[in-house]
């Protein structure tokens, strides 16, 4: 299967919130959106055909966003520990500083608006996995 772009789409109980989160919090640029009335929607770039599409009010079978994570892969172990900082200085909801795991991540976890948990993490370089 031949894919050109992964969206990973929410819907939001704040939309302006989240919009906003997304947006300025984790600086991703807004590549779109719209507003018909009856929905309202936004797109915001991750890079390299990645996209974050948040929908404003659950249309008939659609559901808020509850019991989903979201993974952010860094460059490196600078990128992630510079996040934090960053993060934590403009008051975002940082749950944990970064610490290296197990498996080969060095990783730490903020909130998001809808209470989405995202994990900004980054492979250890020259890891060796536990025996």
């Amino acid at each position: 299967m031949e894919t050109t772009e992964f969206r990973f789409a929410f819907y939001a109980r704040d939309f302006e919130r989240s919009v906003a989160f997304y947006r300025d919090i984790l600086q991703m640029e807004q590549i779109g959106g719209w507003d018909r009335g009856e929905d309202k929607g936004a797109l915001l770039s991750m890079g390299s055909g990645r996209v974050i599409e948040i929908f404003a009010e659950p249309y008939e079978g659609g559901q808020a966003a509850d019991g989903i994570n979201l993974a952010i892969k860094l460059p490196d172990v600078a990128a992630v520990e510079s996040s934090y900082n960053r993060l934590s200085k403009i008051g975002a909801d940082v749950q944990n500083p970064p610490r290296d795991y197990h498996w080969g991540h060095r990783s730490f976890l903020i909130h998001d608006p809808d209470g989405i948990k995202i994990y900004l993490f980054c492979d250890i370089p020259e890891f060796e996995p536990e025996e």
